[in-house]
């Protein structure tokens, strides 16, 4: 009888603390800063929605975050898909990707879409759709693209590569395209103050903010990843903030 008894006691210790163990989550990211920056030699990224994962939500959900990039937006889309990484960080949504990833019920963040042109463009600001006809533009290949200037006229140039945003500020020091989007002019005007300072203005597009999440896969692990992420950052997003300030002061 003792020795069942010590034999149960030891079946509920294991259960219990494999219950308590803390799961490593793995979550993909591609460059966007101030949000999230590779770094060289397989070091974590940096960034405010790095700081708002590692100090906030990773210890609010118990878990360990392995950093999986920073990896083309395409393929880290896929990666998603197939579940070989369980989350991956500030993307946007529509309907394609919300059939095929879980989706938290509040953004982490909203960024407010612009582009990059260079110092002398003589457009000063955006008001419609004509004030961008005949433009090329660049952005990352797979982007969510604002339906203002996804509508309009102009020429898409769109990059494959982790580094994009780069390249494309590349082709327009050279003046092979004349603009540059993305979902975040914030995003635009620090990766410019770190090699192009001075060289290029951004103009924001009249449209509301873009709502920005942390998506999931579909998967098991996903859906359970979700069900502790989602009332940690509908409680705590609005944090993000403050953690944003600290990259673009």
């Amino acid at each position: 009888m003792l020795k069942r008894i010590l034999l149960v006691g030891v079946l509920l210790t294991t259960v219990l603390i494999a219950a308590g163990a803390q799961q490593t989550i793995k979550i993909g990211f591609w460059d966007n800063g101030p949000f999230v920056v590779g770094q060289p030699g397989g070091k974590p990224p940096v960034g405010a929605v790095v700081d708002y994962w590692t100090t906030i939500v990773a210890p609010a959900m118990n878990v360990k975050v392995e950093w999986v990039g920073p990896t083309p937006l395409l393929r880290l889309l896929s990666q998603l898909k197939s579940g070989d990484i369980d989350a991956v960080l500030i993307i946007g949504k529509n309907p394609e990707r919300a059939q095929l990833f879980l989706y938290p019920s509040a953004p982490c963040v909203r960024f407010e879409p612009g582009i990059a042109v260079l110092k002398d463009n003589p457009l000063s600001v955006i008001k419609t759709q004509a004030d961008l006809s005949g433009m090329r533009v660049g952005t990352a290949q797979g982007a969510v693209v604002s339906d203002f200037i996804k509508t309009a006229n102009v020429t898409w140039d769109n990059v494959s590569t982790a580094t994009w945003i780069q390249d494309d500020f590349a082709k327009l020091a050279n003046k092979r395209i004349d603009a540059v989007f993305n979902l975040t002019l914030a995003g635009l005007q620090w990766e410019a103050s770190q090699t192009y300072a001075g060289q290029f203005k951004f103009l924001a597009l009249p449209v509301p903010p873009a709502d920005i999440y942390t998506a999931f896969a579909k998967t098991d692990r996903g859906a359970s990843f979700l069900k502790q992420y989602d009332p940690i950052n509908t409680k705590k997003a609005g944090s993000l903030e403050s953690l944003v300030k600290k990259y673009i002061q």
